[in-house]
């Protein structure tokens, strides 16, 4: 069995309690009468989740911030590497407060209500395809390709250093697949097909490095998979009320906010001072 960090620990932990919280609100609100608001009262314009995505990212600033007096020591291109995450999630907390557009509505005006009911309501954004589709790309397809097929960088170069030091563990790219997830397949254009064919692709892609490196999946690993597939089959036979693409999003975006603090707080803390 792997040894696992302090950090993987709390990591795993996180990722434990805001994907129990998730699949609990899900599920409820989308068989229980009394709990069908619940969705939307917690995904709405500054709720729950829009604070929660603010906590991971003011998170994920504060440790970049920190590290880079912590190893101002060492040589300037990680320096620069920690640089470009500051600069990276400062921009991300301006774009969520004041970029990202949200539309209110109440749920108890039969207008707003009767909206609810339009196809176009599940119709994704361009910023919304944007953030998906490379967050699968960074966070799954990539790393997953790595593990497949063994490759290895070449740590005689910086580059390749920089490579094999930012690669995001199995653990990143489950819980990014989780996030990926909650989507309303079947109810989208032609993104909703998109969706399920690359989550399938990535789900198989974990199975065929499982099978591949039998050692390399560990407890946390198989329960996080297990996790994943109880929110697939929510977001497959559940159908909720009152939500839009806007609520679906505002959860993946809080998941996409934790992997990204989670990896970037696991690269960095590997970096060493240079003592001398």
């Amino acid at each position: 069995m792997k040894k696992n960090s302090v950090l993987q620990l709390l990591f795993c932990s996180v990722f434990f309690v805001l994907s129990i919280f998730t699949i609990l609100l899900l599920f409820l609100s989308g068989v229980v009468d009394e709990f069908s608001q619940m969705f939307r009262i917690m995904t709405q314009p500054y709720g729950v989740y829009f604070y929660l995505c603010i906590l991971f990212l003011i998170s994920g600033f504060l440790i970049s911030f920190i590290n880079l007096f912590r190893i101002y020591s060492i040589p300037k291109v990680y320096l620069f590497l920690v640089l470009i995450m500051v600069g990276l999630f400062a921009w991300l907390l301006y774009c969520d407060v004041f970029v990202f557009s949200r539309e209110e509505f109440d749920i108890f005006s039969l207008e707003d209500a009767l909206k609810f009911n339009n196809e176009y309501m599940f119709a994704k954004q361009k910023y919304h395809i944007l953030i998906d589709y490379f967050m699968f790309c960074f966070f799954v397809l990539l790393p997953g390709v790595i593990y497949a097929f063994s490759l290895s960088f070449d740590k005689q170069t910086i580059f390749g250093k920089i490579l094999s030091l930012t690669q995001p563990n199995l653990n990143v790219i489950v819980s990014t697949l989780f996030g990926f997830c909650i989507v309303p397949f079947f109810k989208d254009d032609v993104f909703g097909y998109v969706d399920i064919t690359l989550l399938m692709c990535g789900i198989l892609l974990i199975f065929y490095i499982h099978f591949k490196k039998k050692l390399i999946l560990d407890s946390y690993e198989y329960f996080n998979i297990l996790l994943l597939f109880i929110m697939i089959g929510i977001m497959l036979f559940v159908s909720h009320r009152f939500v839009d693409s806007d609520s679906y999003f505002e959860i993946r975006k809080t998941f996409y906010a934790f992997v990204v603090f989670g990896w970037c707080g696991n690269w960095m803390m590997k970096l060493k001072i240079n003592k001398n």
